[in-house]
């Protein structure tokens, strides 16, 4: 859910940095990583592909989704990102910047590139920081189990 004034991003891009973990005062884990997103264009001559320019993100994650982070991802992970871009300046002795901060909702492996494995994490009826229900548990949610089983009618009349 956004609140107004809030930007909803969906970024494509590559783990440039091993991500960091650290469980905050509260007990919160948190999970930082720098992503970038690369344009490119076709250049006729060379006859490849070319980068044009760079977006650089820092990609924050908390709570199960960073512990699950710090386990799957890598430097050099093709990876999507969505969640809530934020523009942060900042300033010091050594200079000026702006920083472009992503608060993930969502991050998982960009399979054009290469194949993941999924592992569910099975949890009780609420998380352990108490939030959602496990939108996989099938006691909460009768029919899930079947919703989610193959789709064995096509093999119905083979032998």
């Amino acid at each position: 859910m956004s609140s107004f004034g809030e930007v909803q991003v969906t970024v494509a891009g590559t783990v440039v940095s091993e991500p960091e973990l650290f469980v905050c005062s509260n007990g919160s884990p948190r999970a930082a990583f720098r992503l970038v997103a690369s344009e490119g264009r076709y250049d006729r001559q060379l006859s490849r592909w070319v980068t044009t320019k760079n977006s650089f993100y820092t990609v924050v994650c908390w709570r199960g989704l960073a512990d699950h982070v710090g386990s799957a991802l890598g430097k050099g992970d093709p990876v999507l990102v969505i969640g809530r871009q934020r523009v942060l300046d900042w300033s010091n002795p050594a200079g000026r910047g702006t920083i472009v901060e992503i608060n993930a909702s969502s991050v998982g492996h960009d399979l054009r590139f290469g194949l993941s494995q999924f592992q569910r994490v099975r949890r009780g009826v609420a998380n352990a920081a108490g939030g959602e229900p496990d939108p996989f548990d099938t006691e909460l949610f009768p029919g899930l189990a079947e919703a989610l089983a193959p789709d064995r009618s096509a093999e119905a009349g083979k032998f």
